[in-house]
Order: C-alpha cells, then sequence, then structure tokens
C-alpha cells in the first residue's frame, strides 16, 4: 500500500526529469530535429535557455523554417532564413560542431554555402551535408576544408556545381556524396585514403574522356543519374577498388568501363532509365561483331549493355530493372553470341511494379545457362 502511494505522488509530483538530463544527452535527443524547432526550446525553462547554443548537430531545413513564418515572397524567407542560420553560428561560442546540414531546394547564394563549409570545418564537424541549388557561380571550397582531419562523412549535392580541387586530402573520410559536380576526372578520391563509401550522381563530363576512381578499400560505389547528354561519347571509368562488395548503377546509357577487375564484387543493382535509340548514339563493336543496318542502332546498345554488365561477372546478387530485361529480349542473337559469365550468381531481382510480368524465356535461359541453382525474385 506504502508502495502504490510513493509511485502515485512520483506520478503527480510534475517533476521535469527530462531538464535534469547532462547536456550530452539533451543533444543526442535533439539531433532528430530541426535547428528552429532545437532554439525553440529556450523558452521552455532556465534550464534550456542555453542548451541550444552548445548543440553540436545543426541541421537548417529551409522546409521546416519557412513553415514557421509568415511570408508570401520566398526572397523574404530565404532573407530571413539565411539571418537566421548567421545568427545562430554567431551565438554558439565556438563549440564544437559534430554535423553541419543544409536542406535547401531552392536557389540559395554562394556565400552561404561556403560560410557554412568554413564554420564546419573551424569547429572540427564530422559531418558536412548540404543539399541545395546554386546557379550563379559554382561552390568553391575553402582553403582550410582540404586537409581537414576530422571531416567524416561529406555530402555536397550542389545544383549548379561545384569547383572541385585537384586533390581533396581527407584522411578520415569515410562516406562521400558528390552531387553536381562538373568536369572533374576523379582522381581526387585517390585523396581520400579511408574512403569506404562513394556516391555520385547528376555530374557533367562532357570534357573527360577518362573518369578515375582509385580507391584501395572502396566497399560501396554508386553512380547515379548517368545521362547520355551530360557524358563525352567515349567517356571510360576506370575503376581500381580491390575491396568492392556492392555497386548501384542508374542512368539512361550504358556505362564503359576501361578494364577492371571487380572479383570481389557480391551484390550489383542496375537501373536503365527511360532511354532512346537515337540515331546520333555512338555504339562501341569488335570487327567480328556482326551489326545489320536496319537494327544497328538497337544491336549496337544492346552491346554496349551487355559489356557493362559482363563486368559483374562475379556478383552473386543482380537486380536489373525491366528496362533492361526489355533491352536484352529484342536481341536474342547478340545474347547467343555472348554467353552469360554469371557462374557466381544466386539471386537475379527484377524491378517493376507490377505483378503478372513474365521473364522472357530466351532471357531467362540466357542467365541459367550459367547458373543452374538461380532464384529469380520480382
Amino acid at each position: 500500500m506504502e508502495s502504490r502511494t510513493r509511485k502515485r505522488s512520483s506520478l503527480n509530483n510534475n517533476e521535469d526529469r527530462i531538464s535534469t538530463l547532462p547536456n550530452v544527452l539533451l543533444h543526442r535527443i535533439l539531433s532528430f530535429v530541426d535547428a528552429v524547432q532545437v532554439v525553440q526550446t529556450c523558452v521552455l525553462s532556465k534550464r534550456w535557455m542555453n542548451v541550444w547554443k552548445s548543440h553540436p548537430y545543426l541541421d537548417f531545413n529551409f522546409e521546416t523554417f519557412s513553415s514557421l513564418i509568415n511570408s508570401d515572397y520566398y526572397e523574404d524567407e530565404m532573407v530571413n532564413f539565411t539571418d537566421f542560420i548567421n545568427q545562430v553560428l554567431v551565438r554558439r561560442n565556438n563549440f564544437k560542431a559534430i554535423k553541419i546540414s543544409l536542406d535547401l531546394c531552392g536557389h540559395t547564394r554562394y556565400s552561404l554555402v561556403e560560410s557554412l563549409i568554413y564554420y564546419a570545418v573551424k569547429h572540427h564537424a564530422e559531418e558536412i551535408c548540404i543539399d541545395t541549388a546554386c546557379r550563379d557561380v559554382p561552390i568553391v571550397l575553402p582553403l582550410c576544408f582540404l586537409n581537414c582531419e576530422s571531416l567524416r562523412s561529406l555530402k555536397l549535392r550542389i545544383d549548379g556545381g561545384i569547383a572541385l580541387p585537384k586533390s581533396l586530402g581527407l584522411p578520415s573520410l569515410k562516406t562521400l556524396h558528390l552531387g553536381g559536380a562538373q568536369n572533374f576526372d576523379g582522381k581526387i578520391f585517390s585523396s581520400c585514403p579511408n574512403l569506404e563509401n562513394l556516391k555520385i550522381e547528376d555530374i557533367c563530363l562532357n570534357t573527360i574522356e577518362n573518369f578515375n576512381i582509385h580507391a584501395l578499400i572502396l566497399k560501396s560505389l554508386e553512380i547515379l543519374n548517368w545521362r547520355y547528354s551530360r557524358v563525352k561519347t567515349g567517356c571510360k571509368v576506370m575503376l581500381f577498388a580491390p575491396k568492392l562488395t556492392s555497386f548501384k548503377f542508374d542512368g539512361n546509357t550504358p556505362l564503359f568501363w576501361s578494364e577492371v577487375n571487380l572479383t570481389s564484387l557480391d551484390d550489383v543493382n542496375v537501373v536503365l532509365q527511360r532511354y532512346y535509340y537515337r540515331h546520333d548514339y555512338q555504339f562501341y563493336v569488335d570487327e567480328d561483331e556482326y551489326i545489320s543496318g536496319e537494327d544497328e542502332t538497337k544491336q549496337g546498345f544492346c552491346l554496349d549493355l551487355l559489356k557493362m554488365l559482363h563486368q559483374f561477372c562475379s556478383a552473386k546478387s543482380l537486380t536489373l530493372s525491366m528496362n533492361i530485361i526489355e533491352v536484352l529480349s529484342k536481341v536474342p542473337v547478340a545474347l547467343n553470341k555472348h554467353p552469360s559469365p554469371f557462374s557466381n550468381l544466386k539471386y537475379l531481382k527484377l524491378k517493376t511494379d507490377h505483378k503478372d510480368v513474365t521473364l522472357p524465356a530466351h532471357v531467362l535461359n540466357y542467365f541459367l545457362s550459367s547458373s543452374s541453382l538461380l532464384k529469380v525474385c520480382f
């Protein structure tokens, strides 16, 4: 009876137990919300007045911010948003920043992005995440960014371009996500000795003949939105990643490899976006390849696609979009002339939104010819 009374009294005591937690736990809880909401906690009590100033996870999300202010004009919202960011940074009193994040779908000034990166480096941030658009001039990484020893994860996805240096020199970087970069040869990746995860998307390589990815301990690679109109004809990817186990590709044209060895590769995911047999499509065939004049573009496209897929011959799991199956099904002669090399393949997964899809018999036999125990999943 006495224990029940004590329990009821503690429940009715209205004790603020959260406020008694140490800052390190409060910061961990607040790491899941936006910077605006973090700052708003200062009105809760005296205990919370200065908690936000030492908060090391700074997530600046424009959508969240704009939903809290009354303005009918985007420019006014941008001015207020930029001012809010500057005020937060000034009032933090040089506390360490673990993560700096900017999520802004619309256009922003390059000076805001560059100042955020500068602030993150100066405050020894471990993670930088910038996702925005900047159309006036390419983003230039500040000099202090190079050789930053604290950075472990970097995402720079900027519509409008990034002016990348010849070398990054980030010794602790393990995860890198680049989007919107223009005409760089990829040699910067070799200056990140501990790089394990790499994602590149929406890059423009219309002046690059050889794109280099040299990463000794790279485990996961994603090349997304690889587009015919943004890649120079004949551009080849030169990959040296002996520990690569996972690869994902998404594009509307096949990727051309320059002699690669992907024997450690286990999981491969290839998505072919909506494609066109363009009259000016430049395909590459060996001298002994037979290409009929009537369907030369279609056959050339299929051969290029097969050559890309054959580089993944060591894969145990292969995921393909239905567009790829459609291409392969239209050129059975090419399948007969280029037998399946997937001797280790255990799972063939097909990406489709329809449940009643059937795999053409000659395409299925193509994969089964090298892997009789293959499981096909939809």
